[in-house]
């Protein structure tokens, strides 16, 4: 009988699926419906190519419930997307919907053409007025307490709003069109508000109310917050701990305060001028606290250097008590400057926010860092060190089923502890690239025979570096098309570069050289996969930065990553620290797990970059001779130890040499 509704279940999920599914695409898509059937958490690790998109979709569409999926980027909301087009076709009428942005959906090309949400949001605001009486959303929101003007507003009930836009008056919806798409995407979505003269962001934000499947970047996680009894999916799901408590942390600075006193001056009202005081106590206290970097900082220890500089208590306290006077300085600063102003760019409502914050926080979850990063704009950060904070808040909506899935959650265990989560379920899945396709080489010795590692104590051994120089070059020059090579920090791979160019390394490198830097443009990697894409080239970049996570190296733009150390984070930053501690106060070695977990979850990452579909095909080298030992072989996610190769210290270069030929050439 059992056997019987397990095949009914397959049958029913193939239904939906609209390629011809791999059995571990099979097992996964079950162990999702079985989830959903239950009802309750778990974490996924699909390998990179795995199809995980169109697997949990296909896993879903059967069920009464509506699936919220949110993912990272624009890129993977529309694969989401493609993927419930494909479902489509083959006879379904699954309704979807993506919540873009105004820069994404909004018929202005000008407005779309800027990168500045604030700007597009204020911008909208102003445009909206009242059908009946013509009164725009100043108008309206000054005498409707309930309507706001902030980056997420609540319109105006009752009334028949449009958008005074250069293209015509464009309605803003109240009710779904009959005609609306089926699956409502940027594009269509766009062409439909051309085609109708409808607003594409507002007529998103009512179909995300009824739509089956609701698709958005992670912000809107907070936003939409209606999922009782349904199914909530966190792609890339690695990201998720940083995520979480970023969303409840908070941050106040010098700058902010000054551009707060120029906004009350611009006032220049009698009723503002408690709040001027205040701002002037708080400007003192960014100019003169005598707060070190390094230093971890209570919340006593904050209001206390507060109390020296004039910021009391009680002043906190009636600053917090004047929120009207809030609302007032935004509505004095729209008059003033003929345009809205949402509260999300008044400055003074950022310390506002700080402040109520900061006073309601559990102290026992937080702690306090003085950024002096920009030395003439000091920074209080006010840091949530428990991400289960903010996940309760979407447990707390009491959701049926929550999926965290990713190429690359491993060590599993640890997330689902650090989340609060007794027993959810966990998984990781084979990949579907051939074995034959992937080979980890694990390196101990360099070239010249040195111990490589990149331990603290060894950073500065001239000789190890120099070794670390020869041995990548090497690899390089015996590797087709593209190299990737990551370092655990801007530090070290600055001063290995630098090393390396004043003793001639570099000179034999048989390739074209692009390098990374912290404000590097955003097209260094497409100059970068054009040459790779015609002949060798290689890439020198950082674990944690912007292409070892976002971007991805498939066929002769990746055909190999080299990593340089255990990329562990830095134990002197403050944040690093205080996480540490409080992870070892919550349990003895949490701590530690979670720093180890910290450095191989981006080890994972890094290596992901270049398997990217079914038949692609790529060297990983793992450049420490840490990565021998059988602990840190056990981090690595399943798909990828399982095709680790670690190579002798006795072994000749040559014989490395010979296995990466030998796998080109199979």
């Amino acid at each position: 009988m059992k056997e019987d509704a397990t095949k009914s279940l397959s049958e029913q999920i193939k239904s939906y699926f609209p390629y011809q599914p791999y059995p571990q695409q099979e097992r996964y898509m079950r162990d999702v419906a079985s989830l959903v059937e239950k009802g309750g958490l778990g974490f996924l690790e699909a390998p990179t190519g795995f199809g995980k998109t169109i697997a949990i979709l296909a896993a879903t569409m059967g069920t009464p419930h509506r699936v919220f999926y949110y993912s990272r980027t624009h890129a993977q909301m529309r694969q989401v997307a493609y993927e419930l087009e494909k479902i489509n076709e083959l006879g379904h009428n699954i309704t979807g919907v993506v919540r873009g942005s105004r820069v994404q959906l909004c018929l202005d090309e000008d407005l779309r053409r800027s990168n500045d949400y604030l700007y597009a949001s204020e911008t909208c605001l102003s445009r909206i007025r009242s059908f009946e009486d013509d009164k725009s959303l100043v108008e309206i929101a000054f005498s409707r307490p309930e309507v706001s003007l902030t980056s997420h507003e609540r319109l105006p009930t009752g009334m028949n709003l449009y958008c005074k836009s250069e293209i015509g008056e464009i309605e803003i919806p109240s009710i779904i069109p009959k005609d609306a798409p089926t699956l409502a995407n940027v594009e269509n979505m766009s062409q439909y508000g051309l085609e109708h003269k409808v607003c594409p962001y507002y007529l998103a934000r009512l179909l995300a109310q009824i739509y089956k499947v609701v698709i958005g970047a992670y912000n809107y996680l907070f936003i939409d917050a209606n999922y009782q009894n349904q199914i909530v999916v966190l792609d890339e799901a690695h990201n998720m701990e940083d995520f979480l408590k970023e969303t409840v942390s908070f941050t106040l600075s010098r700058l902010n305060v000054e551009q707060a006193l120029d906004e009350i001056r611009e006032v220049k009202r009698p009723w503002a001028s408690d709040v001027e005081e205040f701002l002037a106590f708080l400007l003192r206290f960014f100019n003169h606290a005598d707060l070190k970097y390094e230093e971890l900082l209570t919340k006593e220890l904050i209001l206390s250097e507060m109390n020296e500089h004039g910021v009391t208590r009680e002043r906190i306290k009636n600053f917090l008590d004047n929120w009207p006077i809030i609302l007032n300085i935004q509505r004095e600063l729209i008059a003033a400057r003929g345009r809205i102003i949402i509260l999300d760019r008044l400055r003074t409502y950022w310390i506002y926010n700080f402040f109520d914050n900061f006073l309601q926080s559990g102290e026992q979850y937080y702690v306090g860092v003085w950024n002096l990063r920009y030395r003439n704009n000091p920074q209080l950060e006010w840091l949530c060190l428990e991400p289960k904070i903010a996940f309760d808040q979407i447990l707390g909506e009491n959701p049926r089923t929550v999926i965290l899935t990713s190429g690359t959650l491993s060590p599993l265990k640890g997330t689902a502890k650090r989340l609060g989560l007794e027993d959810p379920f966990l998984q990781s899945y084979p990949t579907i690239i051939p074995e034959e396709n992937i080979l980890i080489l694990s390196i101990s010795r360099g070239l010249n025979k040195k111990p490589l590692t990149t331990k603290f104590e060894i950073r500065k051994d001239k000789e190890t570096l120099l070794d670390y120089g020869t041995t990548i070059s090497a690899l390089i020059n015996s590797i087709p098309n593209g190299t990737i090579v990551f370092f655990p920090s801007y530090e070290l791979m600055n001063d290995m570069l630098d090393l390396w160019e004043n003793h001639g390394i570099l000179d034999g490198l048989r390739a074209p050289a692009f390098f990374e830097t912290r404000g590097s443009k955003p097209d260094l990697a497409d100059i970068y996969s054009r040459e790779a894409s015609k002949n060798r080239a290689a890439l020198f970049a950082v674990v944690r930065g912007k292409l070892s996570e976002g971007q991805n190296f498939p066929d002769e733009t990746g055909r190999a990553v080299i990593l340089v150390g255990i990329p562990y984070p830095n134990i002197k930053d403050p944040r690093v620290k205080a996480q540490r501690e409080y992870y070892e106060k919550k349990q003895k070695g949490m701590g530690s797990t979670w720093y180890v977990d910290q450095a191989f979850n981006a080890v994972n990452q890094s290596l992901g970059r270049v398997w990217r579909h079914k038949s692609d095909y790529a060297v990983g080298i793992l450049l420490d001779s840490r990565y021998t030992y059988r602990t840190n072989q056990s981090r690595l996610a399943s798909w990828l130890a399982q095709r680790t190769m670690p190579i002798s210290s006795h072994s000749p270069f040559i014989t490395i040499e010979k296995i990466i030929q030998d796998f080109f050439q199979q």
